[in-house]
Order: structure tokens, then C-alpha cells, then sequence
């Protein structure tokens, strides 16, 4: 599992993650507003969606605490 930080906050927390498990292409995002503050969100790359200029994610997943059980989430699903 690869996992590269592309944007941070201006703290230095990571913000915006990518991840790579096997052909799979992930993007966990940590939203810093209010309603959702601290909250992790998922989402996969589609492949038959996207466009060659234009990446097409969608959600996959729900709430998480932190960047670490985003991972543990991915690593430990049934499916791929």
C-alpha cells in the first residue's frame, strides 16, 4: 500500500491523501469544517467514468477517525 500526502493544512497535517493498494486507486480526504471536522472520507477511482483529462472518484466507505483506520478499512475488505 502506497500512500502519498497532496495537500496539507497550514499546521502541516495532512488533508488530502492518495492510495494505492494493488490497481486500485484511493483519495481519503479530511474535512476541516465544523459539521465534519476531523471526519475521513473515502472515495475509489472509477476508470470507465474518467476522461484523459478529467479523474473520475466516488465514494466508497463511510465516516472514519483517523487516516489509520481509513487504511485498515481498505487493507481489510472482502472484495477488490
Amino acid at each position: 500500500m502506497k500512500t502519498k500526502i497532496l495537500m496539507k493544512n497550514k499546521f502541516g497535517v495532512p488533508i488530502q491523501v492518495k492510495i494505492t493498494f494493488g490497481n486500485e486507486i484511493f483519495e481519503a480526504t479530511c474535512y476541516q469544517k465544523y459539521p465534519n471536522l476531523g471526519k475521513w472520507y473515502l472515495h475509489r477511482y472509477d476508470r470507465t467514468f474518467a476522461l484523459p483529462f478529467m479523474r473520475a472518484f466516488f465514494p466508497c466507505g463511510g465516516k472514519f477517525k483517523s487516516l489509520s483506520h481509513v487504511k485498515k478499512w481498505i487493507r481489510d475488505r472482502k472484495y477488490l
